[in-house]
């Protein structure tokens, strides 16, 4: 009967398709997940680096649902485990927003993106912060800001150039569907540690107000290098100098604008310095490795931080009294760029440790 017999031998035949389908989809998921999920943004190459090589399946996927948190990533093939997620969510300041959750104090930063993204490695994976201007301020004048994570669950442990560009590509199409309007980024082409680079050098950066100013000695004796991380704009700015002679930074200088900063400072000062009658962990400080200035910049609360370690984390680096003159000039040239007003500065006093 050769009906018969053709019948069961395609039935076999697809059966063998079927099944070298199936043990070939590691191979070919990656660029499946691509074209389907997070609105299509994705690239195919890219999540072939960061996903492991085993059957996996598509978590949950908000893109294109018109809502202001948007997710989709990749789980294991139980469902319990993620191996890829990805966030991007309109934060207004709220304390359990992405920024204050990303943020239980305020920390010296790991960049690995030229400034001209707006970004850092955080604790799981890549983060951006992009203000929006599209979106005005909320009821009681706080910014909008789309703040986008990539997590590579058990996948990347440091920042590698397809988890940088995946975080980007999300931050488009999450800026371009919540009308945030910052504009699209730039596409990084490798991880980009800042560069050291010298006084001279650094003038052309937000960082060139240290070109002209009286430094203190660095504690090898040796030439400061300048570290510029970010561009002027950003939500978190950041100015390091470092020792040329021992290659460490001596002393970092960051600005944290909105009221998502509000709660971790206060718990930076609540955790790490004496609180005694006449001070208040609101108030512009300093502590035994620390500084702590304010001032309110466009309408928004704005914190400015100096920390100066060395390298055992035993103490200041440099003498708490050049850190808190540097801390000065730095929010005054902030002060300058962010029109801001009501600076506040610290005060000679060293503040003794909580311990």
């Amino acid at each position: 009967m050769p009906g018969k017999r053709a019948f069961v031998v395609g039935v076999v035949v697809l059966t063998l398709f079927a099944g070298a389908g199936w043990l070939a989809k590691p191979v070919w998921q990656p660029w499946w997940y691509a074209a389907t999920l997070c609105g299509g943004s994705l690239s195919g190459a890219e999540l072939a680096a960061l996903l492991p090589a085993e059957q996996l399946r598509a978590s949950e996927d908000t893109f294109g649902s018109g809502q202001s948190r948007l997710k989709c990533g990749v789980d294991e093939s139980d469902g319990r485990h993620f191996v890829l997620d990805v966030e991007a969510e309109i934060d207004t300041g709220e304390p359990l927003g992405p920024l204050g959750m990303e943020f239980t104090v305020p920390r010296d930063l790991e960049y690995v993106y030229p400034a001209s993204v707006p970004g850092f490695y955080g604790k799981f994976g890549p983060v951006i912060v992009q203000e929006c201007p599209g979106r005005g301020r909320d009821s009681e004048g706080r910014k909008r800001r789309l703040v986008t994570k990539v997590y590579t669950h058990g996948v990347e442990s440091d920042a590698s150039p397809e988890s940088l560009r995946t975080a980007v590509r999300i931050a488009n199409a999450a800026g371009a569907e919540t009308g945030c309007g910052a504009g699209p980024l730039p596409l990084p082409e490798r991880v980009e540690p800042p560069r050291e680079l010298s006084l001279a050098r650094a003038e052309g950066t937000m960082c060139g107000w240290l070109a002209g100013r009286r430094l203190p000695e660095s504690p090898s004796g040796k030439a400061w290098k300048v570290l510029a991380p970010t561009a002027g704009d950003a939500s978190v700015t950041q100015c390091s100098l470092v020792d040329s002679g021992t290659g460490q930074a001596a002393l970092h200088l960051s600005g944290w604008y909105g009221d998502w900063a509000e709660k971790p400072f206060k718990r930076l000062v609540s955790a790490n310095v004496e609180i005694s009658e006449g001070i208040s962990p609101r108030d512009a400080l300093l502590g035994p490795d620390f500084g702590r200035a304010k001032a309110r910049c466009a309408g928004e609360p704005a914190n400015f931080l100096a920390t100066s370690h060395t390298r055992n984390h035993v103490g200041s680096a440099l003498p708490m009294s050049q850190v808190r003159r540097l801390l000065g000039a730095f929010t005054a040239d902030q002060a300058e760029r962010r029109d801001c007003t009501g600076v506040e500065l610290p005060g000679p006093k060293i503040h003794p440790d909580r311990d």
